[in-house]
């Protein structure tokens, strides 16, 4: 026999002996399959979760179950909790503060990326005074990438930038385009210093970042192995998340419900199109926030981008930019409840206060050759465009991100293409336009309230809505009241930063309910923790009306503004 074929044949001889080896270890022998009769139940509910089809809105169990990627990790032995992603470098970024606060200031940071038509060599973070509406420092990051939505950790103190699409493709530079080779990190950046601190590997392109539950801090990722995490600031480790594999299909941007229990995430079908070329429709997959397992899926339309939810979780609103429709739709069921005509190529979501209008930015995603320039206000009950018009002066933009100022008068709308606008939000008149630096790319933002003291801070909102318990949903302002005991109206008015009246008389359990009244032109709170009554925002000239249950047990409560030092009043309870 010739010397090659000896060769071949002991080849395959030991490739028989290793393929038998591991048959034996992964199949039981007849005794064991006898004698345990828990571990066949197992395999069977294995591969029945395998083979059924992803749950329904009627079918779904509260927890979920395991998705397929979640069980082969687990074969695999290769479900670590972080993944993999972690931090990769460190640095000093001490130093002084690249701007200066006083108490009570409102700050908005965004970043301004390379993509579109920006001129800049680095990504940027830009600090603006959100009440001058001035911009008081901008500092470079060096990062390979052009990256999109930014937020803070929630007690302000870093900016997380995610990594966004590489640059050295090419392409990702002209478009912001996440579909080129490699993985850029995830930036870390004192907010004081603007200085870098440290880079976080994912593996993939983070994509968007927002507040969790006032404690974490959430990504959306592309062509990593979490395409949806959350990451501890305080460790920079992820505590939990998702794997691509679970979805079923092309995991886009999510958003958690306001009470933080789930996470509605907009999927996309692995095969876009069909042999028609017809784009085929996503879904909208409902993820248990705890568990991170899908619960149920609600198909919604072609290239679904956006969620937007309503105060009570039980309503969404979804943009569909092939379609340029808004579609509304039931959280419980899954039911379509209503559709929209929108601009073109709609992208992000801001509900008004009151839940009446959707503000829709209409990008030209999905097809529409990202050439979007206005914004519309629609109607929710009748799903009906109210007014449509320009979110930039002469056009020249691409409507991006809105995202609600903490008092809810004013929307905040980035443009692609080196600007962000303010408008009031009741009139839609633009109130001002923030020229980026060298027409940097910027993509969304986060409000920061400095503390009266000066020496600390709160994310109040991003993309995602309100946080740090500054709200101005009024279905959240309007508490349900206990029964039992009487209810009066007391007017509190706001003038020349102060209360009056500066005392109130009370009796324990009294429903009250404050008709407040700013006279001022300037923004003020009132808050008091000790009695238990959750910050209020009021605008310059603005009224509200918010009921408040006194405590049952005598005492003297402080009502203040932080905003103002000295600005408060008194609430004698009997």
């Amino acid at each position: 026999m010739k010397w090659y074929r000896r060769i071949a044949i002991g080849f395959f001889i030991l490739l028989a002996l290793t393929v038998v080896a591991r048959w034996a270890q992964l199949w039981p022998t007849p005794a064991e399959s006898q004698s345990n009769p828990a571990a066949q139940t197992a395999r069977s509910q294995s591969a029945q979760s395998q083979s059924a089809p992803r749950p329904t809105a009627q079918q779904a169990a509260q927890q979920g179950t395991p998705g397929p990627a979640t069980e082969l990790l687990k074969l695999m032995a290769v479900d670590k909790p972080d993944f993999g992603i972690k931090v990769a470098q460190t640095f000093d970024s001490s130093g002084k503060p690249a701007y200066e606060t006083k108490g009570g200031d409102l700050l908005f940071f965004t970043n301004a990326s390379v993509s579109y038509n920006s001129t800049a060599d680095k990504p940027m973070i830009i600090v603006i005074d959100a009440r001058t509406r001035k911009i008081i420092a901008v500092a470079d990051v060096d990062m390979p990438s052009t990256p999109h939505g930014i937020t803070l950790s929630p007690d302000a103190k870093y900016i997380y930038l995610p990594s966004g699409p590489s640059v050295t493709g090419g392409r990702g530079r002209a478009e912001g385009f996440f579909g080129s080779p490699g993985a850029s990190p995830t930036a870390v950046v004192d907010a004081k210093t603007l200085k870098l601190a440290a880079l976080i590997n994912t593996g993939g392109s983070t994509h968007h970042t927002q507040v969790f539950a006032d404690k974490y801090v959430y990504f959306d990722s592309f062509r990593g192995p979490l395409p949806i995490f959350l990451l501890d600031p305080a460790t920079n480790k992820v505590v939990r998340g998702i794997p691509a594999g679970d979805f079923n299909g092309r995991p886009y941007i999510g958003f958690p419900s306001p009470d933080s229990k789930f996470i509605y995430v907009t999927v996309r079908p692995g095969i876009s199109r069909d042999a028609s070329g017809r784009e085929m429709d996503g879904w909208l997959s409902k993820i248990n926030a705890e568990t991170m397992q899908e619960i149920a899926t609600f198909p919604v339309g072609p290239g679904p981008v956006w969620t937007a939810i309503t105060q009570d979780g039980e309503t969404g609103y979804v943009t569909l930019a092939p379609v340029s429709k808004l579609v509304k739709l039931d959280l419980k069921t899954g039911k379509i409840l209503g559709a929209a005509p929108t601009g073109r190529g709609p992208y992000g979501i801001r509900l008004s206060p009151d839940e009446k209008i959707a503000y829709v930015a209409s990008k030209g995603e999905g097809g529409n050759g990202q050439k979007g320039a206005t914004f519309a206000a629609i109607d929710t009950s009748t799903m009906s465009i109210i007014r449509e018009q320009l979110s930039c002066p002469e056009g020249l933009c691409q409507a991006d991100h809105i995202i609600l100022s903490p008092d809810g008068k004013e929307l905040w709308v980035s443009n692609n293409l080196g600007s962000l606008s303010v408008f009031d939000r009741e009139t839609l008149k633009m109130l001002a336009t923030i020229q980026t630096p060298k027409l940097g790319d910027p993509h969304g933002g986060t409000f920061v309230q400095v503390a009266p003291d000066n020496r600390s801070a709160k994310v109040v909102a991003d993309i995602g809505g309100p946080h740090g318990g500054v709200n101005p949903y009024t279905p959240f302002a309007k508490a349900t009241a206990p029964t039992g005991g009487s209810s009066n109206a007391l007017t509190v008015v706001a003038k020349e930063f102060k209360f009056a009246p500066a005392t109130l008389d009370v009796t324990g359990g009294q429903k009250v309910t404050f008709e407040f009244e700013n006279k001022d032109e300037v923004d003020h709170n009132i808050v008091s923790q000790e009695g238990a009554f959750r910050e209020v925002i009021l605008g310059g000239s603005q009224k509200k009306t918010v009921e408040w249950t006194a405590p049952s047990k005598a005492g003297t409560f402080k009502f203040v503004c932080t905003y103002h030092r000295g600005m408060e009043m008194t609430v004698n309870v009997k």
